[in-house]
């Protein structure tokens, strides 16, 4: 039949097919956009769960650093220890401060088990050092992070109580220091906790439910887990900051988009069933009243 001699009949069930078809193949491509939109934002909300993890984990360091330097800053050995050396304008002998200094890493401490501690500096009230542990790393030097001398240099007179913790780069390795007054209402110095924070990494696992894995930012990994990821997980990475903006760790959190897929397809399956069914029936309503109302009373006049 010559396309012009189609009926308005055939006409018209030719377009509502083109509208059926055009319907088809847009239900398809907005399934695979939501799909991927609901994959992207999957990965977002993991990230943010690896930040939080990350900011929880640091706030349990942050508890047991806090409360060893507050054990200590209330020593009254380590306060007349303190007060000698001060007394001698540091240039004496800072073995039977050391000694103190040292306790913790010998007798251990409430927590011992929770934080790997890394070192204990004694500072006087202008951040110069009086004397550090002999225990714990060797090469983080004498000068304390700079995070903590803006903080202190910018604080006014009665918040040299408040403890201060950050986050900072060191030649070894990130670190987190807590400074903590030592001497109680009447401070005689500061008193730094140095703690190593990769040992608490793995906590972050354990708050997320997910594989995670933790690297340098050199690329260097820093956990020995052994555990295998498949082809059915996606990476999501996550920067870890120091308390000055410097990149300290990155996280890569593995998501089960196996699952994911699973329920997304399920929920693509059944929107893009409803919505064809949906317009199946309303192209069939719109034939039979096609039909009924224009059809039948033109083949009738015909």
């Amino acid at each position: 039949m010559k396309i012009e001699s189609l009926s308005i009949k055939s006409s018209t069930i030719a377009i509502f097919g083109m509208i059926g078809t055009t319907a088809v193949v847009l239900s398809l491509l907005a399934g695979s956009y939501f799909k991927q939109a609901a994959m992207d934002a999957q990965m977002k909300s993991l990230s943010r769960v690896i930040e939080v993890a990350s900011q929880e984990m640091l706030k349990k360091v942050r508890n047991r650093t806090f409360d060893l330097g507050m054990k200590l800053g209330h020593s009254p050995d380590l306060i007349s220890a303190v007060n000698v050396q001060i007394g001698k304008d540091n240039t004496g002998s800072t073995e039977s401060l050391t000694q103190l200094l040292d306790d913790p890493f010998v007798n251990g401490f409430v927590g011992v088990h929770e934080i790997d501690l890394d070192k204990i500096r004694v500072y006087n009230m202008d951040l110069e050092l009086i004397a550090q542990s002999s225990a714990g790393s060797k090469d983080l030097g004498d000068t304390i992070a700079g995070s903590i001398s803006t903080v202190v240099a910018n604080r006014k007179a009665p918040d040299r109580l408040k403890a201060i913790d950050v986050l900072w780069m060191s030649a070894p390795g990130p670190r987190f220091s807590t400074l903590v007054p030592l001497g109680g209402l009447r401070p005689v110095g500061y008193l730094e906790i140095v703690v190593n924070p990769v040992f608490n990494l793995p906590d972050i696992g354990k708050i997320t439910k997910t594989p995670v894995h933790f690297y340098s930012m050199s690329g260097t990994p820093l956990d020995d887990s052994d555990v295998m990821i498949s082809d059915g997980y996606l990476p999501v990475e996550f920067t870890l900051l120091a308390s000055d903006g410097a990149p300290a760790f990155k996280i890569i959190g593995y998501e089960n988009i196996h699952e994911l897929n699973l329920e997304m397809d399920q929920t693509q399956t059944v929107a893009i069933s409803g919505f064809l069914l949906l317009s199946l029936c309303v192209l069939m309503v719109a034939l039979w009243l096609f039909n009924r109302f224009l059809f039948l009373p033109v083949s009738r006049m015909t």
